[in-house]
């Protein structure tokens, strides 16, 4: 009885917060409420007493192995979870609850951050081309309009990027955590600079290797299996540096190490643009994104991150937040992950689709919910007056169908 009236509790607090009825089936075959539209399957006494001792490792586990299964939208149980979250939260209780989403926590070596990464990114260049857009980009799309694709979503946001970083032929271009190559293999090919790539994962460096030798970019491209640590080793100066979907993995007791190191590598007057995940506050981190998804990393918020770079010489230009283009890109991983699926379970299994079900869906629910934020942050170094004024324009239609 005790159980079913803490769950009878909990509905009716997810439930303020839905479109759609939301259940419980206990072990037994009982349910609460009768009726729903989305019901929460709990297999066995065990599975539920774990989820309600400890919500988020609980309810994560229990869903991977298929323990806990949900019928009918499990985007919309998990924002409504959310939504719950940050009521109880605002009133300093259920601090643990279920539904805490792509977040990490910090302190994390160099070698061990180089295990982490390779954690997620090797996982096979065969997997994510199976869901990525062509040009295999792993961060945040940027869509111009409610109908517009992947491919073309991707390279707006690289379009936007190059603009902002005014890139031109005169330009050596820095990408920090450079992905399967998209930006220094474009950016070269579009305004004939030169660019250097470094990643941590042997996947990403070989495929680069790859796309250089097929691109004939031999002469302008180059990729290092490297850590931004080791970058003013190299001995050279960069007009232009770009780091995308790569600081969430830095950790937080090393933010201000990362911007010391790029500050070396800049040239006065240089332009740097940071594309990461971020938070507006600081906020807690998720033990089940860290376990299995990003071990190590950290979500950092706004002021976390320009105390980080108040010791360096790097100016503020510019800040963009491009929240709501997650959810989307999220969207769209997703369907491309399923349309994949059969393929993915050869390779993976059960457990880990499950896991990746989840881990898409909590994520596109954090952006959605403003849990999460996708942040542009634009410095330059040095004070830079003849930057160009930017001015916003309003889109024709916003990036969400309505």
């Amino acid at each position: 009885m005790v159980k079913e009236r803490v769950l009878s509790k909990l509905l009716e607090g997810l439930n303020r917060h839905s479109t759609k009825k939301i259940g419980v089936r206990f072990p037994d075959g009982r349910e609460i409420p009768e009726k729903a539209d989305i019901r929460v399957n709990f297999s066995s006494e065990e599975v539920l007493n774990r989820t309600l001792k400890d919500p988020e490792m609980g309810f994560g586990e229990g869903y991977m192995t298929g323990q806990i299964k949900v019928e009918g939208d499990l985007e919309e149980l998990l924002r409504a979870g959310v939504c719950l979250l940050n009521e109880l939260e605002g009133k300093g209780t259920f601090s643990s609850f279920l539904f805490k989403v792509l977040n990490n926590v910090s302190l994390v070596s160099r070698s061990k951050e180089t295990i982490n990464v390779q954690h997620h990114y090797d996982l096979g260049n065969d997997f994510y081309s199976l869901w990525l857009d062509e040009s295999m980009t792993y961060s945040c799309a940027f869509f111009s309009s409610p109908d517009m694709n992947l491919e073309d979503a991707q390279r707006e946001k690289r379009r936007i990027i190059y603009e902002k970083l005014q890139l031109s032929e005169k330009d050596t271009l820095l990408d920090i955590g450079c992905g399967w190559g998209s930006i220094i293999l474009e950016s070269a090919e579009l305004y004939g600079l030169r660019a250097l790539g470094i990643t941590l994962s042997k996947e990403q460096f070989e495929f680069i290797q790859r796309a250089i030798s097929n691109r004939g970019l031999e002469d302008r491209v180059s990729v290092k299996l490297m850590h931004y640590v080791d970058l003013p080793k190299l001995g050279m100066k960069f007009t232009k540096v770009v780091s995308v979907g790569m600081f969430e993995h830095v950790g937080k007791d090393h933010l201000k190490t990362f911007f010391t190191s790029v500050s070396k590598v800049i040239e006065e007057g240089g332009l740097f643009l940071l594309h990461t995940i971020g938070k507006v506050h600081p906020q807690k981190q998720s033990r089940w994104i860290r376990k299995y998804i990003f071990p190590g990393g950290y979500l950092p918020s706004i002021p976390e991150i320009i105390t980080a770079f108040g010791h360096t010489d790097f100016c503020l230009i510019d800040i963009d937040d491009w929240r709501i283009h997650y959810y989307r890109t999220l969207k769209e991983w997703k369907k491309r992950f399923f349309n994949n699926i059969e393929r993915i379970r050869e390779m993976n299994g059960d457990v880990f689709i499950r896991m990746w079900d989840l881990y898409l869906t909590s994520s596109a629910v954090s952006f959605y919910t403003g849990s999460n934020h996708l942040f542009q942050f634009l410095l330059s170094k040095g004070v830079k007056n003849d930057y160009p004024v930017m001015k916003r324009e309003f889109l024709s239609a916003p990036a969400l169908a309505q």
